[in-house]
């Protein structure tokens, strides 16, 4: 006796699209007013290191 049933294949579920979207929303309405302070952490970074000459490559 098989207990699992017969597949009906690939198709689209619409619910699980909507929750991801609404996740994706979410995301990006918590991230985006980070999105400053990266920017400054990371020019701040790449100003030091120039300011060391550690990003440059010597052949």
């Amino acid at each position: 006796m098989s207990t699992v049933g017969k597949s009906v294949g690939m198709h689209p579920d619409a619910s699980m699209s909507a929750i991801g979207y609404i996740i994706a929303a979410l995301l990006a309405l918590i991230l985006l007013p980070l999105a400053p302070i990266v920017l400054f952490v990371w020019l701040a970074m790449k100003i030091t290191e120039g300011a060391r000459g550690e990003g440059e490559e010597t052949v």
